[in-house]
């Protein structure tokens, strides 16, 4: 059982450290090493619906930092959107997702044990998403390099109040 928590708590994370901005970032005179865009929510439609800022950010940093490592790590409901069940239906989302990690060399990962949660299976992904065993470990690959994680919520995501991602009840979208 206690190894069971450990694993929620692992994959879950603990939320990003508040405050770090993209805008704070370009502000810097020297770049860190990289950003991660970090994405968790309970919503299905949370990534399409963030995809135009995530391109956004991603342009206005490699304007200003053309050598910045950036990954955007998605570990809530919104993952499955980038199943190849879900790709007929968000081309858009796949083409540009796919895009940022071969033209711009962005890794885009997601949860493999959230995933396994939900009964997703890693071969479910496309090959341009990397499924980490725990995205909250991957992001603190991430963090052990220098990166600073900024995470992002859709608008009326209700910024004042987190939902618990333990309290996520819906299940994954078609897959396969």
């Amino acid at each position: 059982m206690m190894r069971w928590l450990l694993t929620l708590a692992l994959c879950l994370g603990l939320p990003a450290q508040a405050g770090m901005t993209v805008e704070d970032l370009l502000a810097q005179e020297q770049a860190p090493p990289g950003v991660v865009l970090e994405v968790v929510e309970n919503d299905h439609e949370a990534l399409q619906t963030l995809l135009p800022e995530i391109l956004d950010h991603i342009s206005r940093l490699r304007a200003r930092y053309p050598q910045m490592g950036i990954a955007v790590v998605t570990h809530g409901n919104e993952q499955f959107s980038l199943t190849r069940g879900q790709r007929d239906a968000r081309g858009e989302l796949h083409a540009r997702m796919e895009s940022l990690v071969r033209e711009q060399h962005v890794e885009v990962a997601v949860c493999a044990t959230y995933a396994g949660w939900r009964n997703v299976e890693l071969e479910d992904f496309p090959d341009f998403v990397q499924v980490a065993e725990s995205a909250p470990a991957r992001i603190n690959d991430f963090r052990a390099l220098g990166y600073e994680v900024i995470r992002l919520r859709p608008p009326g995501a209700g910024r004042e109040q987190e939902q618990d991602p333990l309290e996520f009840d819906q299940p994954a979208p078609e897959t396969r």
